[in-house]
């Protein structure tokens, strides 16, 4: 039987400070969710062995932590991770608060840590994106080492929030359309578009960028962007334009996404080999994520060897993992 791979699984670090920062916190995440987040062993693998997880890819939640708790954080899941090599391998946690560090702790988190890339949160708290000059240090750092930035949803600023998603409904209703019900999509996805529009892919060509969520909402509209973007005024100094960007520099994964609908937009408009399974565990369940393999295996919306591909095939040859 075919075993999978997972590229979005996640843990949190009792280094993370609980303040205002911290995504893990209700209604976001469960009592229950936050105890299963807290173990990497035993319940883990028996969720992974249950549903034919051989290995899957440990990422921290996403936080705006200081570079020393980073790095902190990054030293306690390198120790989790190495209990169980042939298991698990991790995404570092980086302080985009100061790239400079950031990029240095990615260097730290590839080459002494073994990690096999990072994962941030799509935008600063107060809603910075990542698409001007001061970032540059963390991409140039990903394409040297040729490891992923995963780009992961998280709330929207507090301002963004006001103007966007408060209304008359309780809080805990803004807060779901300004993540998980909406924001997470938008955002995530319009920040592909900008660090697009700012040229960040002519300047590093060979970056590796992974979203999740089955694409963040872009796959539907991709087409329709590929027209209009060579419409921009900026358009003529572009060396590469979206549909070059899109199927050589990002990577969609699965994450939190169990509907055949969505994967088959995807699939009408990106080539198999960018596409990753992930469950988004333990927010998302091992068994949704597999009956959702097994659904899409039976659909005809992939051949056999493109499904194996999805399944395990494209994680490996991504993050060069020994499996």
């Amino acid at each position: 039987m075919t075993q999978f791979i997972t590229v979005e699984e996640h843990f949190l670090s009792d280094h993370l400070p609980d303040d205002e920062h911290n995504i893990a916190k209700p209604p976001a995440i469960s009592a229950a969710a936050k105890e299963k987040l807290r173990e990497i062993g035993k319940v883990r693998l028996q969720s992974m062995d249950e549903n034919n997880i051989k290995f899957g890819v440990i990422s921290h939640l996403v936080a705006a932590a200081d570079p020393s708790v980073c790095r902190s954080i990054n030293d306690d899941m390198h120790a989790r991770v190495s209990e169980h090599p042939n298991r698990f391998a991790a995404f570092g946690i980086l302080s985009m608060y100061d790239p400079a560090s950031a990029a240095v702790e990615l260097e730290r988190c590839v080459r002494d840590l073994g990690f096999v890339g990072a994962l941030i949160p799509t935008h600063l708290p107060d809603g910075t994106f990542y698409d001007t000059p001061k970032f540059y240090p963390v991409f140039e750092a990903a394409q040297k080492l040729d490891v992923p930035i995963y780009l992961h949803p998280t709330y929207s600023s507090p301002a963004v929030k006001k103007l966007l998603y408060d209304g008359p409904y309780p809080d805990d209703v803004a807060l779901a359309l300004s993540g998980w019900c909406g924001g997470f999509y938008y955002e995530n996805g319009l920040h592909i578009l900008r660090l697009f529009a700012s040229g960040l892919f002519d300047r590093y060509p060979r970056l590796k960028i992974m979203i999740g969520h089955t694409g963040e909402m872009l796959p539907y509209m991709l087409e329709r962007n590929l027209e209009y973007t060579a419409w921009w005024s900026n358009a003529s100094s572009r060396k590469r334009d979206l549909r070059e960007v899109w199927d050589n520099n990002i990577w969609m994964s699965t994450s939190g996404s169990y509907h055949l609908s969505p994967m088959a937009c995807l699939l009408r408009v990106t080539k198999p080999q960018r596409v990753l399974y992930a469950v988004d565990y333990p927010m998302g369940s091992n068994e949704q994520g597999k009956k959702f393999l097994e659904d899409l295996r039976k659909s005809g919306l992939v051949s056999e060897e493109d499904w194996e591909c999805i399944a395990w095939k494209n994680a490996r040859d991504l993050l060069r993992l020994n499996v």
